[in-house]
């Protein structure tokens, strides 16, 4: 299914609150939420996972189903 996966920051010398990471565009089935990682790496700098959030929309219409995830993360010192 179609999997928007949103990165935030939260807390962290380098980013300010709430400041989107990144975001990636991938296929992934429903499972997805579960294998996202603890810990992630972007940009030589290193966050943790705080929280994960998941919206699941299937559109009738087009007989398609996507998820949005956004995930929280802090800065690790």
């Amino acid at each position: 299914m179609k999997t928007t996966v949103k990165y935030v920051v939260l807390k962290s010398l380098d980013y300010q609150l709430g400041t989107p990471l990144f975001q990636e565009e991938l296929n992934a089935d429903s499972q997805y939420f579960d294998q996202i990682p603890a810990e992630i790496t972007y940009q030589n700098h290193k966050f943790k996972v705080k929280s994960k959030e998941l919206k699941r929309l299937y559109l009738a219409e087009e007989l398609e189903e996507t998820q949005t995830i956004i995930v929280k993360v802090v800065a690790e010192q």
